[in-house]
């Protein structure tokens, strides 16, 4: 090739988004959904995309949306548009109005349907064995935040955070999201107003799991009788680290006098208390499970008391050390809110209503999905650990074969999709050995 570099279309880069979605596919959700949408120049799968593209571009205006489209990088990725013109030739005006429609018009529902689609897709990639942990689904439940100027009517659907002062400027939106432990995508997600604790998202969170009998691993921020209950509802199990004074009580519950020690496994029942929080329209019953205690200690670091309520109930099948382990693989997914909030820069939002709210934080999680789609593909041809491979890493180089190309040897050599795969494959995470475990967070604005 004469030029020095090549511009993919958005179907050769993020094959796996043609691969996933199609029109055939969108039309039966939004029959079942119910509207009218017209497949015309601004089509949904075309404004599917758009939503992704501003996410995953620096400039995530709606004028870059349409500048992107007018480029031709989208114009073969319905592959069912039998109109004889390109999109590209057909967008004959720099006037917003019509793709702003366009996102209007696009129902909340698809969104969410696509999101919850991808991670039962990539699931379907792993063999039986890398998609469940002794024949269970895993989760693990996180929280966070985001930020929107008060908008519309954002303020007085989230309201805003106050303090002895006044009300603070930002409108803040509280999120519980669950992230699958093999595939590290989002398989469920809620969000209400910053007065609306994480744990109470947890039931909304729960409702929306596709298999039964899912294994949920919290922190202690969830792991309160209220999250217990609500899995023991939907036929969940559960795996919280809960606090001291819990694990005291329900050592007494248990009948055991002498002090927990490290190794401890008691089977208890928990009893709430006129102080525990729960669902009101669930029954106030004894949760069976087993009471875990073990000191962690390492030379040179600090040892860590760890205390956790876990209803997987057959010692034989699931012993302490596994649970334990497992428990602590939740560090892996520790970092997976600050690569949404950071990384795709959802920190702040910038909307004027509520229902475009909901769309892009919908439509962010669906691009970190796509983006950990793409992770997997590359683990699993070229045989690598996808919890050791950079997703920051993966994703810069992903927007930037979109957006900038990438040089014309690699369409010489072999396909685009052959050289992204491999080039994921070797965003591996930095090895740090000295790294000090006990550091604290980064403080980040």
């Amino acid at each position: 090739m004469s030029h020095s570099s090549y511009k993919p279309s958005v179907s050769e880069v993020f094959s796996v988004f043609r691969e996933i979605f199609s029109r055939r596919l969108l039309k039966e959700w939004l029959k079942v959904i119910g509207g009218r949408f017209y497949w015309r120049l601004f089509t949904p799968l075309i404004m599917l995309w758009g939503f992704i593209y501003q996410r995953l571009s620096a400039d995530h205006t709606c004028d870059a949306a349409l500048s992107h489209l007018q480029t031709g990088a989208v114009d073969n990725l319905d592959l069912a548009d039998t109109h004889p013109a390109p999109l590209s030739k057909r967008i004959n005006s720099n006037n917003t109005a019509g793709y702003v429609q366009g996102r209007n018009r696009l129902p909340l529902e698809l969104l969410k349907r696509a999101l919850s689609y991808i991670s039962e897709v990539v699931r379907g990639w792993l063999k039986e064995e890398e998609q469940h942990w002794k024949g269970h689904a895993v989760r693990f439940l996180d929280g966070s935040t985001v930020r929107t100027r008060p908008f519309g009517d954002l303020k007085d659907h989230y309201g805003q955070p106050t303090n002895q002062h006044k009300a603070a400027y930002w409108v803040v939106v509280q999120v519980t999201a669950a992230f699958c432990l093999f595939s590290e995508t989002l398989v469920s997600v809620a969000n209400a107003s910053y007065a609306t604790s994480e744990t109470a998202l947890v039931r909304s969170v729960m409702e929306q799991e596709p298999i039964e009998g899912a294994i949920y691993i919290a922190d202690q921020g969830f792991g309160i009788y209220r999250t217990a209950q609500v899995a023991q509802h939907l036929g969940h199990l559960v795996i919280l680290r809960i606090q001291k004074q819990t694990a005291r009580r329900l050592r007494k519950l248990a009948g055991k006098k002498n002090p927990l020690c490290s190794g401890d496994d008691l089977e208890v029942n928990w009893v709430p208390t006129a102080t525990n929080k729960s669902e009101d329209d669930l029954p106030l019953e004894a949760i069976r499970g087993r009471l875990i205690y073990v000191r962690l200690q390492k030379d040179g670091f600090r040892p860590i008391d760890l205390y956790i309520f876990t209803t997987l109930l057959d010692k034989q099948i699931y012993s302490l050390d596994e649970i334990v382990e497992l428990y602590g693989l939740r560090n892996n997914i520790e970092t997976n809110l600050r690569h949404i909030k950071t990384t795709l820069q959802m920190e702040n939002i910038e909307v004027k209503s509520v229902a475009m709210l909901q769309k892009e934080l919908v439509a962010g999680l669906l691009t970190y999905n796509l983006i950990r789609a793409l992770m997997v593909k590359a683990a699993l041809k070229h045989g690598k650990n996808l919890h050791r491979l950079s997703f920051a890493k993966c994703w810069r180089r992903i927007r930037d074969a979109i957006i900038q190309g990438v040089p014309a040897w690699v369409m010489e050599q072999g396909t685009l999709l052959e050289h992204l795969l491999s080039q994921l494959a070797n965003c591996l995470l930095a090895n740090q050995p000295n790294k000090i475990k006990y550091e604290p967070r980064r403080v980040r604005r």
